[in-house]
């Protein structure tokens, strides 16, 4: 099963700066900080590095879309 996120990072590539962690490798400082509790987790940060969302557990594309619209309008 391929992640919901690959497809929204083609449609948004130009607007959304999209990463991939390893919990328990490069992301294990980012995944304590943002105090993300499983997998698979998300964080939204505005230009400022502020968390303007975050979530944990699988989500559907329409609902991760719509949070990264959100934040786009939001800026």
């Amino acid at each position: 099963m391929e992640p919901v996120v690959n497809g929204l990072e083609q449609d948004y590539i130009d607007q959304v700066d999209f990463r991939r962690l390893d919990a328990n490798s490069e992301g294990k400082s980012a995944f304590e900080s943002y105090r993300l509790l499983g997998h698979p987790s998300y964080v939204i940060l505005n230009p400022s590095g502020e968390v303007m969302w975050s979530s944990v557990g699988e989500k559907s594309r329409e609902n991760l879309e719509n949070q990264i619209l959100s934040a786009l309008e939001s800026n």
